[in-house]
């Protein structure tokens, strides 16, 4: 026997216990394998990933929950779903995800649970059940508070544009300077107009840590209803020249300026004419404009050319504005972006913009007074239909019988109305509102006791000294916190 041979002996003896423990490692993958196999097969679908853009859906209407499988579905239905709390939803199915859309928006600071039951796989008639949670954001929103006036030779305090929530009583300072007259928030900025010493206007862009730049006006003048398309890098003023103003003269022209550039740029009228209106605004979410003509007449413009490039600059790319007919007031823009609100002597009327119809609003009458309505605000998630419209409108009653003259906010939804605000004292005067993205709250404006109310004088913006900005729980009426200042402005 050979060296070789009498060593292949001595290791085959060696090999057995491993070969036979290799064979039972294979044989308990393998057993495994087909486990998880069986177990596949008799299980139900089972929660992969979740996405939720818990800014998105506080802040926009038909926001959407993507809820993720590993293995395709059957349709899920309504009933199969429950949030807590209860809100609104519609449900689809699209391959291994159960997709969940969200008509209006969520509650700020809200912890939700969404539970989905009676889950089935497509290939196998298996049932399964999962939950998931998230927790909601609530953005910022922005309020002027003036300085008291200055008594004797004391100098006058700075004015100052403070940052908070609803949900919280912390605040901070946006933005200082002397003599602010209006703001507007455009995301993380702001653009604000303070008034000089000869009570002409400055305009400052300011980010999101305080620092200011100037940004170019027309001239020496007056600036009014400064308003921001958001995303769009424009922000919109009407101008006047002050009387001892070179160059050319404004009154009260519509003029866009391109924070790209920091240029500003006459909007034209029908005749290419610098544009002098009463009133305007951007349409939601849009650069497109809406604005008022001294004759009435409403127009439809678009600032920006169709190459994309900066607005007004060059005109002959630009659509001529279109006329909308003649109103004597423009009282809102809905978020959807494309409709508008108008009221003549006759009534008020929803414009959608592109369907090109006119829709009555059916005022709500109250046996034994006359009813005046105002100012309106569209909540999130209408679809152009006035009986399921949804909107806060300011209103006063008038009673013959006493003179005696009511003022409320009114909830109009589904062609019903309920109050969702009403002043405290007969002396309290509701001067405006805003809601607040997610139609949970309004901030309402208002001077506590007109009989002692005292104006800050300012030229342009002019408010009552004790001006108060109240924020009320739409959906309850409950009052949840007040400040001493005005104009308050979701981020």
């Amino acid at each position: 026997m050979s060296i070789e041979q009498a060593t292949q002996q001595q290791q085959q003896p060696a090999l057995r216990p491993f070969r036979r423990a290799l064979w039972l490692l294979v044989g308990g993958l393998v057993v495994a394998c087909f486990a998880l196999v069986a177990v596949n097969l008799i299980s139900g679908p089972r929660l992969t990933s979740v996405d939720v853009d818990t800014t998105a859906v506080v802040s926009a209407a038909n926001q959407r929950l993507v809820i993720a499988t590993n293995r395709q579905l059957v349709e899920v239905t309504p009933d199969q779903v429950d949030i807590a709390p209860a809100t609104d939803f519609q449900v689809t199915t699209s391959g291994n995800s159960v997709v969940i859309s969200f008509p209006q928006p969520l509650a700020y600071n809200t912890d939700y649970v969404v539970s989905v039951r009676g889950v089935t796989g497509a290939a196998v008639d298996r049932q399964s059940s999962f939950s998931t949670e998230f927790s909601t954001s609530e953005p910022s929103l922005y309020y002027l508070s003036r300085a008291a006036p200055s008594v004797g030779a004391d100098a006058r305090a700075l004015d100052r544009i403070l940052r908070t929530t609803v949900g919280s009583t912390e605040t901070s300072v946006a933005f200082a300077a002397a003599n602010i007259q209006e703001f507007v928030p455009m995301g993380t900025e702001l653009a604000v107009v303070t008034v000089n010493d000869d009570l002409a206007n400055a305009l400052y862009r300011v980010d999101a840590d305080g620092s200011a730049e100037v940004l170019n006006l027309p001239g020496v003048g007056i600036v009014h209803a400064l308003q921001a398309a958001p995303g769009q890098s424009l922000v919109g003023f009407r101008f006047t020249s002050a009387a001892n103003a070179a160059g050319p003269r404004y009154d009260n022209v519509l003029f866009i300026l391109d924070l790209r550039t920091n240029a500003s740029t006459p909007v034209a009228d029908l005749n290419g004419d610098p544009l002098s209106v009463t009133t305007w605004g951007f349409m939601a979410n849009r650069a497109d404009i809406v604005a008022q003509q001294y004759d009435s007449t409403m127009l439809l413009i678009n600032p920006i050319d169709q190459s994309g490039g900066n607005p007004l600059e060059n005109e002959p790319e630009l659509d001529p504005p279109v006329p909308l007919g003649q109103f004597a007031n423009l009282t809102a823009f809905a978020p959807d972006g494309v409709r508008i609100a108008v009221s003549d002597r006759d009534g008020q009327y929803v414009l959608d913009l592109s369907r090109g119809t006119e829709s009555a609003i059916v005022p709500q009458s109250v046996e034994g007074t006359t009813r005046y309505t105002a100012e309106l605000k569209f909540l999130a998630g209408g679809d152009g239909d006035t009986e399921t419209d949804r909107y806060v409108q300011r209103v006063a009653e008038f009673d013959p019988a006493t003179g005696a003259v009511r003022q409320y906010l009114s909830l109009v939804a589904g062609g019903e109305a309920r109050t969702v605000y009403a002043p405290a004292s007969a002396l309290e005067t509701i001067i405006g509102f805003e809601i607040s993205p997610n139609d949970q709250y309004l901030a309402v404006q208002v001077v506590p006791n007109r009989d002692s109310e005292l104006s800050d004088g300012y030229p342009e913006n002019a408010q009552a000294t004790d001006a108060t900005t109240l924020f009320v729980n739409v959906a309850t009426g409950e009052l949840r916190r007040s400040v001493l200042g005005f104009d308050a402005t979701w981020q």
